[in-house]
């Protein structure tokens, strides 16, 4: 079965609109709890004016993500959607992979000359 590379490259969506979506939700989730930014940032250890961009424009590095998320008690959420995400890529795309997946695979280095 040939893959088609076209239709699994296919993205409705665009960086800067998840971006924006995410910053919502960590905004909704912020305001959910009642807690102002000053509060957030002094449990996820992330200055107010990252957090605050985080809000507006969805910019900010994973590791600073990640901290908010744990501050916030999603973080345990957000690792299920990566782990059900690692098990959907691990299944076989064709039956004939089955096989080659069956044998691990070793490491064969060359001859010391």
């Amino acid at each position: 079965m040939e893959k088609d590379s076209a239709s699994a490259n296919l993205q409705l969506s665009r960086p800067r609109e998840v971006r924006a979506s995410l910053g919502k939700w960590l905004r909704l989730a912020r305001q959910r709890l009642e807690w102002t930014l000053p509060m957030l940032a002094s449990r996820s250890g992330v200055p107010v004016s990252t957090l605050s961009r985080l809000e507006r424009e969805g910019q900010g590095g994973i590791d600073t993500l990640l901290r908010v998320f744990q501050a916030l008690g999603v973080l345990d959420d957000v690792h299920g959607l990566l782990q059900d995400q690692l098990r959907r890529a691990s299944i076989p795309v064709d039956l004939d992979e089955l096989d080659t997946q069956a044998k691990p695979r070793q490491r064969i280095r060359p001859p010391k000359p």
